[in-house]
């Protein structure tokens, strides 16, 4: 009867992970009016960091990657629903369509015709196989590698044909060539000093026009841009190094967006008559990693009484000023591979102290709970200097406590953390945040294999330490798996086992944040790779 009673607490906090969201809302309301796009014009985007180059390959600045954004073009993209569209190539490469074999190990791309540099000087294959041939050379400083070294050989049959061809199938292939360089002008150049990195041609939908150094890099709209001529006549990327200043500027109305705001300037934001903030969550997902070798957490039931303790929206609030998006599991919510019927565990502390009780735990007249004279006592490692963790785990220690568990938190410098900490698995539970990306695949945080030791000279990242032989056959599963559909019903179901086991507590996903002026359109902030200029072509700034 005792295990019967355990099966239904369980099965009921799975549950009320794996509840719909959904509201039926049946009142009618007149839609507002839409405004119209006023054709040309300026927008002004405030920026707090001066890139070090504008050669895309050369730098992870965030700032380099939004002005880069507007020059350069990649064979496909993602939009702000975490969606592929085509952007050179013509179509999306997918099973269906013949683009991608059987085995997953060959893509076919189809590539625009008649896409112009903005030089004039046509756009081809042989442009995409020369920047992975920049990309591999070792002489050459890149920012990453990964995935282009996966890559056999590339082949272009014709001038809009490329077949690339991968020593084994590698699921997140559309990840790759996000921006192309021109052959005709780097070729037998130097890349690390080539004038090119300060007054680069793309065949984005924005040229290059000055870069005035500390001040502001101009953009003019490139009017025969493959997806259609921009709406504005030029973008200012205006570099404001200072916050209170950039404010001053919004506030005057001489800065029309702010990207990439701090979730403690949010509430100043919001008092900005003429700007509205927008937010939609990013891929970084903070959370917290339980060592599930430590004799207190090898139980199921205590983790799950831990993570139902846990009142997220009230963090999110206090911590976040309730810019932030409250966690299920670790896939971005705007994931094709997200439950969508997966929601954040609302705060139940009578149902996490009666699983305590379940699993053998009595409350001591402290109020925290013990079992076998030992209590349920943890640290909590987290990163020093970041207001935000300091917060949170003021706020989850309180929480905790008020269900009978005694959480300590340790704050340690971020070096330390990640390159000994949890490297060594030397704690009780740590929080701290992650970017998984764009492609569901989260074999390197959950797979056996990856538990940090000897055998993988303590680089893998499933610090948790969470063995599970369904989610090891699983993940190994999803890495074979070429057909998107297929592919997405193993994560389902590995979300599910998450959602039961949780060998790490999520919290929420930090959000993009950002500060417009009520008359810019169209302005849809993205979290993917893509960022916040994804689709400036289509900015525009209403019709007076």
């Amino acid at each position: 009867m005792r295990q019967k009673r355990i099966g239904v607490i369980l099965a009921c906090v799975v549950l009320l992970l794996l509840t719909g969201c959904s509201t039926d809302n049946k009142t009618k309301e007149t839609p507002a009016k839409q405004p119209v796009a006023q054709k040309g014009g300026k927008i002004v985007y405030g920026s707090l960091y001066e890139p070090a180059t504008l050669n895309p390959l050369s730098s992870d600045m965030v700032s380099a990657h939004e002005v880069a954004s507007l020059i350069f073009s990649g064979l496909v993209y993602m939009n702000d629903k975490g969606e592929w569209q085509p952007d050179l190539a013509s179509d999306v490469p997918t099973l269906q369509n013949g683009g991608v074999s059987s085995d997953g190990r060959i893509v076919t791309y189809r590539l625009r015709n008649n896409v112009q540099w903005h030089d004039g000087k046509p756009f081809s294959a042989e442009d995409v196989i020369f920047t992975w041939r920049l990309i591999m050379n070792p002489r050459n400083n890149v920012i990453s590698r990964d995935g282009y070294d996966q890559i056999a050989s590339i082949e272009a049959p014709d001038k809009t044909t490329l077949v690339v061809r991968f020593r084994e199938y590698y699921p997140s292939f559309l990840n790759l060539f996000s921006r192309i360089l021109p052959k005709h002008l780097l070729e037998g150049a130097d890349f690390a000093k080539a004038p090119f990195n300060r007054a680069p041609i793309g065949t984005g939908p924005f040229q290059f026009v000055e870069w005035r150094m500390a001040e502001e890099i101009n953009l003019k709209a490139n009017p025969n841009y493959h997806l259609g001529k921009p709406v504005l006549d030029t973008i200012s990327y205006k570099i404001i190094p200072d916050i209170n200043i950039l404010l001053t500027q919004i506030k005057a109305g001489s800065v029309d967006i702010i990207g990439n705001l701090d979730p403690s300037l949010v509430e100043q934001a919001r008092a900005i008559d003429a700007f509205h903030v927008v937010m939609n969550p990013t891929m970084v997902w903070e959370h917290i990693d339980l060592n599930l070798d430590n004799a207190r957490l090898q139980d199921a039931r205590v983790r799950q009484a831990i993570s139902l303790a846990i009142d997220r929206q009230a963090i999110i609030a206090e911590a976040y000023r309730s810019a932030a998006t409250a966690a299920a599991a670790d896939q971005w919510p705007v994931s094709w591979a997200a439950r969508s019927d997966l929601t954040p565990l609302a705060r139940n502390v009578e149902a996490a102290k009666e699983l305590l009780n379940q699993a053998g735990w009595r409350q001591g007249v402290d109020g925290i709970f013990a079992k076998d004279g030992v209590r349920l006592s943890l640290s909590l490692i987290t990163t020093s200097n970041n207001k935000q963790r300091e917060t949170a785990t003021r706020l989850l220690s309180q929480q905790l406590r008020e269900a009978g568990v005694e959480l300590t938190p340790r704050f340690i410098e971020i070096p330390a953390l990640f390159t000994d900490v949890l490297p060594g698995r030397r704690f009780e539970s740590a929080l701290y945040a992650w970017y998984l990306g764009p492609d569901p695949d989260n074999s390197s945080l959950w797979h056996s294999r990856n538990i940090p030791g000897p055998s993988n000279a303590y680089k893998g990242k499933n610090y948790s330490g969470w063995r599970n032989a369904e989610v090891d056959r699983l993940l190994d599963q999803a890495a074979r798996t070429v057909e998107a559909d297929s592919r997405k019903q193993i994560y389902y179901r590995i979300q599910e086992l998450y959602a039961q086991e949780v060998p790490a507590i999520p919290l929420y996903f930090h959000s993009n944040i950002g500060i417009v002026k009520k008359t810019v359109l169209n302005y849809r902030p993205n979290a993917s790779p893509a960022g916040n200029l994804w689709n400036a072509w289509q900015w525009a700034h209403a019709a007076k």
